[in-house]
C-alpha cells in the first residue's frame, strides 16, 4: 500500500466519523460550561480510539464467522452509509438533538454519532482487503484527527458559533455519499465479474 492509499483510507473513515458535524451538537454547551464539555470531550476521545481499534482489528474475522462476503458486505454497508449521508444532508445529524452529560459521551456521542454503523463498516472493509494491522493504523490516524478536530472544535465554535459547523457537516455528509456509491458500485460489480468468470 502506497501512503497516498493510506492517506485516501484515513480521509474516508475521517469523513463517516465526521466530528465537525458533531460539534454543533456540543457547540451550546460549549460555550455555556467549558469546563464540562473538556470532561466530555476526554471520555468521548477515548472511547472513540477503543471502538474504533476493536473493530480495525476483529474486521476479516467478524466477515468470516458470519461467513459474509467482503463484496456482499460492501454493498450493504453503501447503502447503511448512504442513508446517513441523506439524514445528515437533510437533518444535520442522523439522531435528533442530545442532551450531552458525562454519562452520555460514551452513548450517544462516541457511539453511534462518531463510531457508529458507517465507520464500523468501513473499518471491517479496510481491515478485510489490507489486514488488521493497516486498519489499525488507518483507525489510530483518523481517531487522532477526529481528537485535533474536537479540542480545536470546542474552542472555535465559542467565536463562531454552530451553525457554520452544521454548514461543514453537511458538506461532509457528500464525501460519505461519494464513499457509500463507490462501495456499492464496487461490491456489485465484483459479485457480476464473479458470475460470469
Amino acid at each position: 500500500m502506497t501512503p497516498i492509499e493510506f492517506i485516501g483510507l484515513v480521509g474516508q473513515v475521517y469523513a463517516i466519523m465526521n466530528p465537525i458535524g458533531k460539534l454543533a451538537i456540543v457547540g451550546p454547551l460549549a460555550v455555556e460550561r467549558p469546563a464540562h464539555i473538556r470532561k466530555i470531550m476526554a471520555v468521548t476521545i477515548f472511547t472513540v480510539f477503543v471502538l474504533s481499534s476493536i473493530f480495525a482489528v476483529s474486521g476479516g474475522f467478524i466477515l468470516n464467522i458470519f461467513g459474509v462476503s467482503i463484496d456482499s458486505f460492501r454493498i450493504a454497508g453503501g447503502i447503511v452509509l448512504m442513508a446517513i449521508s441523506i439524514m445528515t444532508l437533510v437533518s444535520g445529524s442522523y439522531v435528533g438533538v442530545v442532551e450531552i452529560t458525562e454519562e452520555q459521551a460514551v452513548v450517544p456521542l462516541a457511539t453511534p454519532l462518531i463510531v457508529g454503523p458507517g465507520t464500523i463498516t468501513a473499518l471491517i472493509v479496510i481491515s478485510s482487503l489490507y489486514g488488521p494491522f493497516v486498519a489499525l493504523g488507518v483507525a489510530l490516524t483518523a481517531s487522532t484527527l477526529v481528537a485535533i478536530t474536537l479540542i480545536i472544535g470546542i474552542r472555535v465554535v465559542k467565536y463562531v458559533g454552530a451553525t457554520p459547523l452544521r454548514l461543514l457537516g453537511r458538506f461532509m455528509s457528500l464525501v460519505i455519499a461519494s464513499v457509500a456509491t463507490e462501495m456499492i458500485i464496487t461490491g456489485i460489480r465484483n459479485h457480476i465479474t464473479k458470475w460470469f468468470s
